[in-house]
């Protein structure tokens, strides 16, 4: 028994220590980490400051389930849980950062618990290999660079890392003590309201989850299998009914089947340009190959070797580090080590639950265009990526173990956590030294900072004029002049974007919101208007102009500078 009690203490110092450091690299210096503040970041702090004053968005629309945006139609749980930082902080960096860097510790501890929780519903004794792979995938996600990364901002596709864990995690539980199975459907269920990819990923693991344990099943009281299930049906039903209100403008927008009558056409006359048989031509060029092929090169892009240890995310648009793998180095043996247990355990359900989870999680945006390697898109590979490698580590090392003598499996270990180490401090040394330089143009760095100095210091009753080329500039001066809610409602009665044909609001060619005017820059216009403030990028001004203000990049690059018009008039023609 006292063997027992200093294995269980042993092991919750180790889980404290664990969940410490996944706070510390998530939560240190917020505000500055990643660099810049995305238009979803300021939209998202800006639709919960609204709901909180107003109980609508900035749309007027009253507790939505579906957030109108710039006309991107997000899902809306990550504002609905920023509203407590908002209340209490205000609107700022921090408060809209805050709820996800929380939602990325927790997720560190339930992926711990639920690893526990696998283990014993397969009916396996909770030993020392249970609380190793649970404690390794705790520690990996803690460290994982995919994750720190995307808990770091106003990410929301980081949400179902906690929520779709938590919720297979009360259903497991479920199985012995029913009523937590209300408790799993919820959270499951509030999950799809968390990022869009997350409407097909969780009923995906639920049925891999039900068909794994499907003699639990009959452990389970009618009356709850009945409740529970009506609750996760009512979340589905209200899923499928987003897609006619929004949601599915944004499906369709991004979709792998836009433009295959074009592309079809297109390799058709290629085909038949360089002499192949018309029939087969049509055979292999046909409607449905454009989008099958595009399925397949994406879907198996997120298990490439280029995705996984070396090129990482396409874009930096999400605080990620293009040119970085998602994963390190080290951890590639560990994927050899799961395929040796996942053939040689006798009751693979943990190992098959993990595989099933990790093959439905990249579907989602395989279905998607875009730049390839979408790491928000694909985030629902996390933890069960992490669950995988766990268990491979911990097979590699009973077999190293089992293999060297002891002075060489020490010293291999040593070796290997030293590697490890020096791994992970280079992407930590990238990620807030180098990154901030390298992303700060994909992360809008400026555009905040530049809303913060004319909310401050220009004349409240000044016209000023933003260039739209600094991407949805609206949202951010209502985020820096914490603007009221009712009037930027009315504000965008007059944005009437779908009218005129276009999808976003910041294409429209001129709107306004109080004193600020939005739209191109036209140095003929402030021959009239010598009063105004002209506010754009760089190149948007001639070389030579008198600046007002400049808001620079970390690199000390321009980003953004302010003009009087005044100062341009000498330029107009």
């Amino acid at each position: 028994m006292k063997a027992i009690g200093q294995f269980k203490n042993k092991s919750l110092v180790i889980l404290i220590f664990i969940v410490l450091l996944g706070g510390i690299l998530r939560l240190w210096n917020l505000d500055k980490y990643p660099v810049g503040f995305t238009p979803d970041e300021a939209s998202f702090g800006y639709d919960a400051y609204s709901l909180l004053q107003t109980g609508k968005d900035q749309w007027g629309h009253s507790w939505p389930i579906v957030l109108e945006s710039f006309g991107d139609y997000k899902a809306p749980l990550f504002t609905y849980l920023m509203i407590p930082s908002v209340a209490a902080l205000g609107l700022s960096k921090v408060s809209v950062r805050l709820p996800n860097a929380l939602v990325g510790v927790f997720a560190i501890v339930v992926v711990y618990l639920l690893v526990k929780a696998l283990f014993k519903a397969k009916g396996s004794a909770l030993g020392l290999k249970a609380e190793a792979v649970a404690l390794s995938s705790a520690l990996l996600l803690a460290i994982n660079p995919w994750h720190v990364m995307m808990s770091r901002g106003g990410f929301e596709a980081n949400l179902t890392t906690l929520f779709l864990p938590l919720g297979v995690l009360f259903i497991i539980k479920g199985f012995e003590k029913n009523r937590y199975l209300y408790l799993g459907m919820l959270i499951l269920g509030l999950n799809m309201f968390s990022y869009h990819a997350a409407k097909l990923v969780t009923p995906g693991v639920i049925v891999v989850l039900f068909f794994l344990f499907r003699e639990k099943l009959s452990s389970i009281a009618k009356k709850p299998l009945i409740i529970s299930s009506g609750i996760f049906s009512v979340f589905l039903l209200v899923t499928i009914y987003t897609f006619s209100i929004g949601a599915g403008a944004r499906v369709s927008d991004v979709s792998i089947f836009k433009g295959i009558t074009d592309a079809s056409a297109q390799s058709k006359v290629d085909a038949y340009a360089m002499g192949v048989n018309p029939f087969l031509t049509r055979v292999l060029y046909s409607k449905f190959e454009i989008p099958v092929s595009r399925f397949l090169e994406n879907y198996v892009s997120y298990f490439s070797p280029q995705y996984l240890f070396t090129k990482g995310p396409s874009e930096a648009t999400y605080g990620m580090i293009p040119g970085r793998g998602v994963i390190y180095w080290f951890e590639l043996p560990f994927l050899l080590g799961f395929l040796a247990s996942l053939f040689k355990a006798k009751d693979k359900r943990l190992h098959l639950f993990a595989l099933g989870w990790l093959l439905i999680a990249p579907i989602p945006s395989a279905l998607t265009t875009g730049a390839g390697y979408a790491g928000n898109r694909a985030e629902n590979m996390l933890p069960a990526l992490q669950i995988i490698l766990a268990v491979g580590f911990v097979e590699v090392y009973d077999y190293l173990k089992n293999k060297l003598n002891k002075p060489i499996f020490n010293l291999t270990t040593l070796s290997y956590r030293i590697f490890a180490v020096i791994l992970v401090t280079g992407f930590l040394a990238d990620y807030f030294f180098v990154s901030p330089v390298r992303n700060a143009h994909a992360m809008l760095s400026g555009n905040l900072e530049a809303a913060n100095y004319l909310a401050n210091e220009i004349p409240s009753d000044a016209n000023i004029i933003v260039s739209r080329s600094l991407s949805e500039p609206q949202i951010y001066i209502a985020f820096a002049n914490v603007w009221d809610p009712t009037d930027y409602q009315n504000a965008t009665k007059n944005w009437n974007y779908k009218k005129l044909g276009v999808d976003w609001v910041d294409q429209i060619p001129d709107y306004r919101l109080g004193n600020y005017n939005f739209k191109g820059i036209n140095i003929d216009e402030y021959k009239i208007d010598r009063g105004a403030y002209v506010v754009g990028r760089p190149g948007e001004f001639p070389d030579d102009v008198k600046i007002t203000k400049t808001i620079n990049y970390p690199s000390g690059d321009a980003a953004i500078i302010v003009v009087k018009s005044s100062d341009l008039v000498t330029f107009a023609r």
